[in-house]
């Protein structure tokens, strides 16, 4: 009795925590006063893209979400920034919890304790703390677009494939990045999916125009697209601080580039043009790799959820890596491999002897360790200012994310099926 009353206060006492921490958050300026200020441009008829919109005092930030977006925000461009903010950020900590769930929903609760599910999720959180508050800080839109991309998945899986294609066409409208899905859902054989979501897809990009109609919104779509377009020189070699992604890391390892910090990065000489090539490529052969993960042939559903469950964490995955302009917030998406990898840990701790070799085991530990450090403990708050700005110089959460591949090939669902095998939960 006890025990429970102490948990009942400690999740009461979490409640009140995570309510205070919005509403703080919620007074100040995120990302989310952005889309507002682009709502009332569309609102008052002008052009929301190339403008540096007011964010804080000397803080300005461009729009790069689509017209459909900013139409729908527009009631709430009315009123207070407080009332937007605390209503998304607390549909951000549903998100959460939705998050939660339905990566559960991927694994076997019957091979598996209480108190393993604790340990998985408390370790999926604690490695993608710095990403969650980041997220939260900056009032921004990632957490959305993970959990539409799940929850979509399961409407589609569960014969609700007009609702799932309704979702999964919402959020690929509003930021593109979660597009990489589309041919996941063909290789699959959702083939209705598939079908509903493109449909959808091309009604939101034309539906702003009831508001605006139909010659302003092929502006927006046309200034909207001029800014996201992966060929944009800004977006070939990147070198500000606070990006992070395979745009930002290769070319800045391949040819001499002015970072806001003096240390030098690269390790060759070699022409812009060639740097970008070679980015290219390795974009490329990530995205061959997925084959590696789905198998063959194609159009065949996975051969169980826990299968599905590293395919989809790896698709997540190289969201951050293979797109331009990708900030911190957007590595939350590296929550599905996160789980997926701590299940793996947790499940095959006992028996880890009987079903694998002790050095792909101590591989495994020592990459999700050496990713630990490199992507959340190289946080401000934990090294400070100083040497945050190192590691962001040198992209290290980047690097933690590549390693995630490596832990990704060698955690095998085979391995946890063998575990299962040899010692069932009772």
């Amino acid at each position: 009795m006890r025990i429970k009353n102490f948990t009942k206060y400690l999740y009461r006492l979490l409640i009140l925590i995570l309510a205070a921490y919005c509403i703080k958050e919620a007074l100040g300026n995120g990302d989310f006063k952005v889309f507002l200020e682009a709502a009332k441009l569309v609102r008052d008829g002008e052009n929301p893209y190339n403008e540096w919109l007011f964010v804080s005092e000397g803080n300005y930030c461009l729009y790069y979400y689509s017209p459909l977006w900013a139409v729908l925000l527009i009631p709430f461009s009315y009123l207070p920034n407080f009332i937007p903010n605390i209503i998304w950020l607390t549909a951000n900590i549903f998100f959460l919890y939705r998050i939660y769930h339905l990566l559960k929903s991927f694994i076997d609760l019957n091979f598996i304790t209480r108190r393993q599910l604790n340990w998985i999720l408390l370790l999926s959180v604690i490695m993608s703390l710095r990403f969650i508050l980041y997220n939260l800080g900056m009032i921004q839109m990632t957490i959305f677009l993970l959990w539409g991309v799940l929850e979509s998945f399961r409407l589609i899986q569960d014969k609700k494939t007009v609702y799932g294609g309704i979702l999964l066409a919402l959020i690929i409208n509003i930021k593109i990045l979660p597009i990489v899905i589309l041919p996941y859902l063909l290789y699959r054989g959702y083939i209705k999916g598939f079908v509903y979501t493109l449909i959808f897809s091309i009604v939101f990009l034309y539906l702003p125009m009831l508001y605006t109609g139909w010659s302003t919104n092929n502006l927006l779509l046309t200034e909207w697209w001029s800014v996201i377009n992966p060929s944009n020189p800004e977006h070939q070699i990147e070198t500000d601080l606070g990006l992070h992604s395979l745009t930002a890391l290769v070319p800045t390892l391949l040819t001499e580039t002015l970072g806001k910090i003096s240390i030098q990065r690269n390790i060759f000489n070699l022409s812009e043009n060639t740097a970008i090539y070679v980015l290219n490529v390795t974009r490329l052969i990530l995205i061959i790799l997925t084959l590696f993960f789905l198998k063959w042939p194609p159009f065949i559903f996975a051969r169980n959820k826990l299968f599905q469950l590293r395919e989809l964490a790896y698709i997540m995955l190289l969201i951050p890596l293979i797109f331009p302009h990708q900030q911190k917030y957007a590595f939350i998406l590296t929550v599905p491999a996160l789980f997926y990898l701590n299940h793996f840990i947790i499940l095959n701790l006992p028996l880890r002897r009987e079903v694998m070799s002790s050095l792909r085991w101590y591989a495994l530990i020592t990459i999700m360790s050496l990713s630990f450090i490199l992507m959340t403990l190289s946080t401000d708050g934990i090294i400070g200012k100083e040497f945050n700005i190192i590691t962001q110089h040198f992209k290290t959460i980047t690097w933690g994310t590549l390693l995630f591949i490596i832990a990704l090939l060698l955690a095998s669902p085979k391995i946890t099926l063998k575990t299962k095998e040899l010692q069932p939960i009772e």
